[in-house]
């Protein structure tokens, strides 16, 4: 019997959502343990990217679970609330979850959290329309669950700007510990909606209470090892230079160079992560931008787009004979102002780097 497909369209720009799955899940490596894929829908991003593992799925609407089901055979999917977890009591450790909600992730996530077994590594996927409710009514929740409203233009505009940098990262981070962050990217869609995700990871068990010879009680690790290296990388997301990320996680610059000299994919990830700040900055100024900040749009057409949008500026100077001659010169100038504002972004006054 064939299941009917649901008319309704799940997804916008369902591509874009599997090329950042497929880098994010790329740049983890190999996974170990099961899936788990809440407002999975139709399924049709599990079938792109998941049958390989074992998929745990559930979604409110008992048609959609019906093609999904159809689709991914040897997945358990079930009718389920997905802002709480339904596998509550089961032993399945998983390396995966995929929280592609409409506009709310977290409650679903927080659920999660609290009930589910974990590797060691861990890869989340997110779908979040809370800027968009910011920009509609100025009301909207936080990932800790509160109502918030953004009472005064200025308000709204903040909470809009840097939403995903002043509020959602950094209750991310602290929750999850003593997990940390890897890793993690993000677009927009239309300056709304965010889709994000993060690798996260925690310190091997095994790893602890290596005996130091002589020095019993206190563990030995490796002077700039893998846990290391991820703080270190993160700190060159966070937008920090080489020499000062390395002076924070302890260990001297000419190490990390030595490291990088005979690690071809270190030095990469290393270039990855400069690349990633800049990216950031990036983001930052279009957010502004978007949101009507008529600064942020000036520096970023003038950077964008000079040829079009650049100031012209007519020159008068003098030419054979004394006689004026009308030369137009193109200038990219930027105000003070704007050049203010490309400074606090970069030093993260403007908005928190990941």
């Amino acid at each position: 019997m064939e299941v009917k497909q649901p008319e309704k369209k799940q997804h916008v720009d369902l591509y874009r959502k599997i090329a950042l799955r497929e880098r994010l899940i790329e740049k983890a490596g190999e996974l170990e343990g099961a899936y788990y894929v809440p407002f999975i829908g139709d399924g049709d991003i599990a079938v792109e990217l998941y049958q390989e593992h074992k998929i745990y799925g559930a979604d409110n609407d008992p048609e959609r679970v019906k093609v999904a089901k159809s689709r991914l055979k040897d997945a358990e999917i079930i009718t389920a609330d997905c802002d709480k977890f339904p596998f509550k009591g089961q032993e399945t450790v998983y390396s995966l979850a995929d929280f592609d909600s409409y506009s709310y992730p977290y409650d679903s996530f927080r659920s999660f959290w609290e009930e589910a077994k974990f590797s060691s590594q861990c890869v989340l996927f997110f779908t979040d329309g809370q800027r968009q409710a910011i920009m509609r009514s100025g009301s909207y929740r936080t990932p800790d669950g509160k109502k918030v409203k953004a009472k005064t233009v200025t308000e709204r505009r903040a909470s809009y700007n840097f939403y995903f940098d002043k509020t959602l990262l950094p209750w991310f981070k602290e929750y999850i510990k003593p997990w940390k962050v890897v890793y993690i990217t993000k677009y927009l869609r239309s300056a709304s909606m965010c889709y994000w995700g993060a690798i996260i990871a925690r310190e091997d068990k095994a790893n602890k209470g290596k005996k130091v010879k002589g020095k019993p009680g206190k563990a030995h690790r490796n002077k700039f090892d893998t846990i290391k290296r991820n703080e270190y990388l993160e700190l060159l997301r966070q937008g920090h230079t080489r020499g000062l990320a390395a002076s924070l996680v302890g260990i001297h610059r000419a190490t990390v160079s030595t490291h990088m000299k005979k690690d071809s994919e270190f030095a990469e990830a290393v270039s990855e992560a400069e690349s990633d700040a800049i990216g950031k900055v990036e983001n930052a100024l279009f957010e502004a931008a978007t949101s009507g900040n008529v600064t942020a749009i000036q520096v970023y057409l003038y950077n964008r787009n000079p040829e079009r949008w650049a100031d012209r500026r007519s020159i008068r100077s003098g030419g054979e004979g004394d006689k004026p001659i009308k030369t137009e010169t193109i200038i990219q100038v930027v105000s003070e102002n704007a050049k203010r504002l490309t400074e606090e972004i970069i030093q993260g006054k403007g908005t928190e780097q990941i």
